[in-house]
């Protein structure tokens, strides 16, 4: 049937055709610096492949139901982008609770790395709209020595619904380990002398 005799024809083909546009777009390849050996004294490049983005958004279309599934969503993403990110940068052995020390080999990661890091991926996350019932959060800070608690950075997620924060920390685990998803105020009252 010719396009001239169906009214309206012309333009779906067309709206279709943007809307495939604009998906291949939204997954176009993204190349992200992974912060490594303490302080982000390393930016290593990684390069998330359409697949990549694809595997993502996969992990996060398991959360839709609720803000509880979509924190596990969360942990399982956040899992595999420390698999991904630790086999480019050499940071697979990253272990829980690193401490700075003289000699601290590069391929290992502190807080502020982990939470530049997991910061990285919920924007990337929140940008192309993947998170329902969270958007990415400010980094938040505990201890300050002086009273009893080391110094301690994370990520945050806050919940649309209720707008309450959550941490997003990764730290407290070895690589790929499933971070702390834990209420913020929580989180702030946490913590001794190695965070």
């Amino acid at each position: 049937m010719p396009l001239k005799r169906v009214p309206g024809t012309l333009a779906a083909l067309l709206v279709l055709a943007w809307a495939g546009h604009a998906a291949a777009e939204s997954l176009a390849p993204v190349k992200i610096r992974y912060c490594h050996g303490y302080g982000c004294k390393m930016r290593s490049p990684v390069i998330f492949s359409s697949g990549d983005l694809l595997a993502l958004k996969r992990i996060l279309d398991g959360g839709k139901a609720s803000p509880a599934a979509e924190r596990a969503a969360i942990s399982r993403a956040d899992q595999w982008y420390e698999r991904k990110a630790g086999a480019a940068t050499g940071t697979s052995k990253d272990g829980a609770k690193d401490t700075y020390e003289l000699f601290t080999p590069l391929s290992e990661i502190d807080c502020v790395d982990e939470t530049v890091n997991t910061t990285t991926l919920l924007e990337l996350l929140d940008r192309h709209g993947w998170l329902r019932h969270h958007k990415a959060g400010r980094p938040a800070n505990r201890g300050f020595l002086i009273d009893g608690r080391y110094p301690h950075n994370t990520a945050t997620i806050i919940e649309k619904a209720s707008g309450r924060r959550w941490v997003v920390d990764s730290w407290v685990r070895a690589n790929a380990e499933p971070p702390d998803i834990k209420p913020l105020d929580v989180w702030k009252r946490e913590g001794g002398r190695r965070g």
